[in-house]
């Protein structure tokens, strides 16, 4: 099980906190990564900023709910891939090995299949944002 220490959410503060019916500011506190370019459609990270906090099952059932959600839609699919990567990153920086090595899991596992899946303008959408 993960250091709950090291563990912090980034989702904005009030939602956050309604979105699970707890007062306790400490629970979320963090800033978002900063993006190479615009800023995302989605609220992937902020999803997954929330299920960090409450661990590696809430971060499972976060990705299965967005992969089966966006897994026909090649943007929000590949904003997806993208938040996995930045979170598979930002745990391992912080030495959260259990993390890390779920993000990497999840990461492997939604990029294989969008690499798989997408064709034509999809597939071009796909490889140029992540590649």
């Amino acid at each position: 099980m993960a250091d709950m220490n090291k563990v912090r959410s980034i989702m904005p503060l009030g939602r956050a906190m309604a979105m699970y019916g707890t007062t306790d500011k400490e629970k979320f506190q963090c800033a978002y990564p900063e993006w190479e370019a615009k800023r995302p459609d989605t609220t992937f990270y902020a999803d997954f900023s929330v299920a960090d906090v409450y661990g590696e099952k809430a971060i499972q059932d976060t990705y299965k709910r967005c992969f089966d959600g966006w897994k026909d839609n090649a943007k929000y699919f590949t904003e997806l891939v993208g938040a996995l990567n930045h979170k598979l990153w930002y745990w391992y920086e912080a030495g959260v090995e259990e993390y890390s090595t779920l993000y990497d899991k999840l990461w492997k596992e939604a990029d294989e299949y969008g690499g798989e899946h997408f064709k034509g303008e999809d597939a071009k959408h796909y490889f140029s944002v992540l590649d």
